[in-house]
């Protein structure tokens, strides 16, 4: 069975809305303080250069690991 025969359109190609994950929320936030969230929403995360997006990266990293310490640091002080 052949599935690229001429005149049949794929369903696949129709967008799903994906639910946003709090790391999607993160990257949003970010790409919006660094002024490219019209970027993002015109190309998608693959328009970005690599630069931009490891910038993007670092800085979610360094939030999450900030995240995490203050959760630690705010369960230590509860169980006091």
């Amino acid at each position: 069975m052949d599935l690229n025969k001429p005149g049949k359109k794929s369903t696949s190609k129709s967008k799903k809305k994906k639910i946003l994950t709090d790391n999607d929320i993160m990257k949003y936030e970010i790409a919006s303080e660094l002024g490219l969230i019209d970027k993002v929403n015109e190309l998608g995360w693959a328009g970005l250069t690599a630069k931009e997006a490891g910038r993007i990266g670092g800085i979610l990293t360094s939030r999450k690991k900030q995240k995490k310490k203050m959760e630690e640091s705010n369960k230590e002080d509860g169980s006091v």
